[in-house]
């Protein structure tokens, strides 16, 4: 799809926009003119359920709210946190001891090339290639004898010759899929080890000369909530269970984690489930944990590289799936990282949907106030659903992947997500593309009921395939958390229709209301925007739980979303400041940029042309700001397709 360069107009309405590639704008019109929503277009496309009818903003809630206590803390991604191997996040150069890591190292010895040569990881269409990557190894192995670092072994191997067996390494480099690549280094790589030889390194972390304080801030903030949890208990220290199901390679990241929460000021612990330890004791096969790495998560020769961390997993494995449930019995907090939510929903659910005695264990301890639950990136991804707390109503799908101009273009899929690179490989599912929108139907863990989540979230400009997937589900709520911030969740009181949600950190948390006139053609959302010390309380009149009425009836009637903004903040006056737009649109922070500086303005709205879509946003009621310039408002998305 070809995007036009965007112009600066001055147009009276959005029939009168006719330049491709243009930004117009509409100054703030009196009270009584207050635009009406457009009407649906799209006869064809079935309404939004009647369910809940979301009201206007109001500055106050309607009743007196209860002190939060929040059971979930749900980050966007994007922690930037200084850490013996991340020092370009650190303050200064940070000196950490002998024991800390580095980085990976890489080792081309006879006996793992051999491994490599001989292993079914690459597909029979493309076993030339394993064995021209093997060919091109053992000619720099004669050359370097001793082990490599990461950009060591890329630098020597894309600066490698052609020969008459293989050609040069930049071209097999440039023709392998990042699964392939992930296959290479796994294959390759080695302890590392202290100087004695005795220690594995560890990675190491320094909250304290972390440059993005936000971020550190956060590894506090979800302690801080867990220490409640187990003041309650009696205990001042919280108890936290790190998981690390999300990742391609469970092991890498455990390090860093019990670091960062340790210096946090909690005892933490790494609970070693995942996909592949949930099929071993599934299979009752712990000695396979292995090859489930392998087939689930794409991860080789991970027992030798992390030694003593499989040897945790293998024990998990052995003690079964009642020793983890009292682990997380014992806890007061349970942090879950990113990655891929699809493995971290495949290590808490069965193949059959159903959830694991340690997701019910999970949901049992949120229902009694005991536990905090946090994730980041996919690790808040996978808690969309509503499975748990009213699976009477209709399904809260769990969003896997795809951006805004692949959904806008082709839609939403409900299916597995590609893998990334599956394109090189011919291999894609369906012949679907890398970026396509895909979504799992019947959602994800289910702790979070109110709508879809999605994270990374002004940083990638995912306004719109947030608002293809609410369309195309007719799923009413959505909620985006930008990087380097969380949204607080109290679950509490959820039975008698309240939800206060709050936001915390260096961005941004928005909602994404479906109205009923939003159709294929014409998405229309009311979006709503808060920065940290805001909450938006969701209020149901109808309990969603009614045991009296059948699972049609029995759904909430009468949903209210109130924005409330932080304390210091103000009403903004009318300011004479320009549109600040970027395209694409979707791009980047390019749509957070444009919804800001509109906030400041005295226009009432901005229509961006970006062929074949017409992008209009629109002010819906006053935008309050504090003396740092954060700001709280509610706006009006709307998106045209061509007619089909």
């Amino acid at each position: 799809m070809r995007l036009s360069c965007i112009k600066l107009l001055l147009v009276s309405s959005l029939v009168g926009l006719a330049v491709p590639g243009a930004l117009a704008v509409e100054p703030q019109p009196e009270p009584a003119q207050k635009e009406q929503p457009l009407a649906a277009a799209d006869a064809a496309t079935p309404a939004v359920q009647p369910e809940p009818s979301i009201l206007d903003i109001a500055s106050t809630p309607t009743q007196v709210l209860p002190q939060p206590e929040y059971d979930l803390m749900l980050m966007g991604g994007g922690l930037a946190t200084c850490s013996s191997m991340s020092n370009r996040s650190c303050l200064e150069q940070t000196q950490f001891n002998a024991l800390a890591k580095t980085g990976n190292l890489y080792w081309l010895q006879q006996s793992l090339l051999q491994n490599f040569a001989t292993a079914e990881v690459f597909s029979a269409e493309r076993k030339t290639l394993q064995q021209q990557l093997v060919q091109l190894f053992n000619q720099l192995a004669a050359e370097h004898t001793a082990p490599l670092t990461e950009q060591q072994l890329i630098g020597l191997w894309r600066a490698a010759p052609a020969t008459e067996q293989a050609p040069d390494g930049e071209t097999l480099w440039q023709q392998l899929s990042e699964r392939e690549l992930n296959v290479v280094f796994d294959y390759l790589e080695v302890p590392t080890l202290s100087s004695d030889g005795k220690y594995r390194l560890t990675e190491h972390v320094d909250l304290a000369k972390t440059q993005d304080q936000h971020s550190a801030e956060l590894y506090r903030e979800f302690v801080r909530l867990a220490a409640m949890k187990a003041s309650n208990k009696g205990r001042s220290a919280p108890k936290l269970l790190m998981v690390t199901a999300s990742s391609r390679d469970p092991f890498a990241a455990v390090d860093f984690y019990l670091d960062a929460f340790r210096q946090a000021g909690a005892e933490v612990e790494w609970l070693p489930l995942t996909a592949a330890l949930q099929a071993a004791m599934q299979a009752q096969n712990c000695q396979a944990l292995p090859q489930f790495l392998a087939d689930i998560h794409g991860s080789y020769r991970r027992e030798q590289v992390y030694a003593d961390l499989y040897a945790l997993k293998l024990q998990a494995c052995q003690a079964g799936s009642k020793a983890l449930v009292a682990k997380i019995a014992a806890a007061d907090g349970i942090f879950f990282n990113g990655g891929d939510q699809s493995l971290t929903y495949q290590a808490l659910r069965f193949t059959d949907g159903s959830a694991s005695p340690e997701l019910t264990a999970i949901f049992g301890a949120v229902a009694n106030k005991q536990l905090l639950v946090g994730g980041t990136s996919a690790g808040t991804a996978v808690m969309s659903g509503n499975q748990w707390l009213a699976p009477q109503l209709a399904a809260v799908p769990m969003i896997s992947n795809g951006d805004s101009y692949h959904a806008l273009q082709y839609g939403a899929v409900a299916g597995p997500a590609p893998w990334p690179g599956c394109r090189k490989e011919n291999r894609c599912p369906d012949n679907l593309s890398e970026r396509q929108l895909t979504y799992t139907a019947t959602g994800g863990l289910g702790l979070f009921p109110l709508g879809v989540l999605d994270t990374h979230f002004a940083e990638r400009g995912r306004q719109a395939r947030l608002l293809v997937l609410q369309q195309a589900t007719q799923t009413r709520l959505a909620f985006g958390v930008d990087e380097a911030s969380a949204m607080l969740v109290d679950l509490g009181h959820y039975a008698t229709g309240l939800v206060q949600m709050a936001a915390r950190g260096a961005g941004e948390v928005y909602a994404s209301e479906l109205l009923p006139e939003s159709s294929k053609a014409q998405l229309l959302a009311h979006t709503y925007t808060l920065t940290a010390g805001d909450t938006i309380v969701w209020q149901a009149e109808t309990e969603p739980q009614a045991e009296t009425l059948s699972p049609a009836e029995n759904v909430p009637q009468n949903v209210t979303l109130t924005l409330v903004p932080a304390a210091a903040k103000t009403p903004l006056t009318e300011q004479a400041e320009p549109l600040h737009s970027k395209s694409p649109l979707f791009s980047r922070d390019h749509y957070r940029s444009l919804s800001r500086s509109l906030c400041r303005s005295n226009f009432h709205s901005a229509t961006v042309s970006e062929p074949p879509y017409l992008i209009r946003l629109s002010k819906d009621g006053a935008c309050s700001a504090d003396a740092e310039g954060n700001l709280s408002y509610r706006q009006q998305l709307r998106i045209i397709s061509p007619a089909e």
